[in-house]
């Protein structure tokens, strides 16, 4: 085991260390021919507490390994450096010994006088408790509700009766052809299929818009047999086709006026 010097202390103001302060605790080492030191980790307790890695500075044939700390306690203290370790040639490990090094560290707070302590007070008397009274509350909700209530009937008032919105009869028919040359030919199918399905529904309850096109044609068979069922269940899947496939059909406007004719056949059956 290779001997250390003394330990010193660097700090970094002067008159001596006081809490809070950063203090360097440095050990300096002999450094024997072809060793090379590290500084040892180092995890020190309360109320010592490393600020950063140390730093090693090398001078002739000697080391010297400084830690950053700062101690958070008043009074004299006892600090324990841990040993370096020296690596030799061919691998070879040293650790030297620790190092104690004693600092007294000042407080930041002013010295008391013993005059400035408080001398103890005598005992409080009891302090009589008033009476309480439910009149400032009373008066005071008084005040809100005459203020209120007229505030509350004004805003309440009913003024003109306002015309009555007169709603047009019939919506006008959708411009399907303008809709067609835009290249809209789903939206034109999607107006067909629903007019068409509009009138079925018109004329059997239970054909309602809810049903898909199979369920649809099933329900019209069992209850509508003499109708052209057959054209109206080509009309609808190719409604369908024009609708929900990948691509729009030109057909469109052609199917749409289909619906009409068909629509119109329906209706003058049922009159």
């Amino acid at each position: 085991m290779i001997g250390c010097l003394a330990a010193a202390v660097v700090l970094l103001q002067g008159g001596g260390p006081t809490v809070g302060d950063t203090v360097w605790l440095s050990r300096s080492v002999g450094l024997p021919p072809g060793h090379v030191v590290r500084a040892a980790d180092w995890d020190p307790t309360d109320p010592v507490e490393l600020l950063g890695r140390p730093r090693v500075i090398i001078t002739g044939d000697s080391a010297q390994i400084s830690y950053p700390v700062v101690v958070w306690r008043p009074g004299p203290q006892v600090i324990e450096l841990p040993g370096p370790l020296l690596l030799g040639p061919g691998g070879t490990v040293d650790s030297l010994a620790g190092e104690r090094v004693r600092l007294t560290v000042r407080s930041v707070l002013p010295a008391v006088p013993r005059d400035s302590v408080l001398p103890p007070q005598p005992r409080a008397s009891l302090v009589p408790r008033r009476e309480v009274s439910l009149v400032p509350l009373v008066l005071l909700w008084s005040l809100v509700l005459a203020f209120l209530i007229p505030l509350h009937l004004w805003w309440r008032r009913r003024g003109k009766p306002m015309p009555p919105i007169a709603l047009p009869s019939q919506l006008p028919d959708p411009p399907l052809a303008r809709w067609a040359d835009a290249g809209e030919y789903r939206a034109v199918a999607n107006v067909a299929a629903v007019r068409l399905r509009a009138t079925v529904a018109h004329q059997v309850a239970g054909a309602h818009s809810g049903l898909d096109t199979e369920r649809l044609l099933a329900e019209l068979a069992a209850v509508r047999p003499q109708w052209p069922l057959a054209e109206l269940s080509a009309l609808l899947r190719a409604l369908d086709n024009a609708r929900f496939g990948q691509t729009g059909s030109p057909d469109a406007l052609e199917l749409s006026r289909s619906t009409l004719e068909l629509r119109d056949r329906l209706l003058r059956d049922a009159a």
